[in-house]
């Protein structure tokens, strides 16, 4: 992430700190191909693009956020929308002391697990709150691999043999 980004981040994040809708924006405009191509050309004057801008619906009732695009639009810098949005992103978290925690499985666990997990790595990691993204790997063979903050647990079944393996190594070489 350059720190540029970084800069129109904290930038946008002090006029307009609603992440979900500065989210939702970025994501539509990066969903709809012709509009982001459109808005990223250099051919295009800027003053179109502000044009098209005022048109779309989700800054109908947030003009700090239209300003904030037409800004991005009129220096050329549309582009770098997605380092943007993943720098917003980590400054909401930031501000809220959140993590956001990478949860493998082979199955999704239910909310009372997921809350027990959450608990768990708030209280491990000093914060308020944790986001799981979960994602599903049967490769695991059963139990869970989290990562957070630089921190990987490994509470799967293939690591635990992975685990069993090595130390069957070091035995056996002793």
């Amino acid at each position: 992430m350059s720190e540029l980004a970084r800069r129109y981040a904290a930038a946008c994040y002090d006029l307009f700190p609603d992440a979900a809708r500065f989210a939702d924006a970025a994501r539509f405009i990066g969903g709809c191909t012709p509009l982001r191509e459109a808005l990223e050309a250099p051919t295009i004057d800027w003053r179109e693009k502000e044009r098209v801008l005022a048109r779309l619906p989700l800054f109908l009732d947030s003009p700090q956020l239209l300003d904030f695009y037409r800004l991005l639009v009129q220096k050329g810098r549309m582009k770098l929308l997605p380092e943007i949005a993943e720098a917003f992103r980590a400054l909401d978290l930031e501000t809220h002391n959140t993590a956001v925690c990478q949860m493998r499985c082979v199955r999704v666990p239910d909310e009372a697990r997921q809350a027990k997990i959450r608990a768990a790595l708030c209280k491990l990691h000093h914060r308020d709150q944790v986001l799981l993204e979960i994602t599903t790997d049967p490769d695991l063979l059963g139990g869970f691999l989290l990562k957070i903050d630089g921190v990987t647990y490994d509470h799967s079944v293939r690591g635990r043999l992975r685990s069993l393996a090595r130390q069957l190594q070091e035995r056996r070489m002793i």
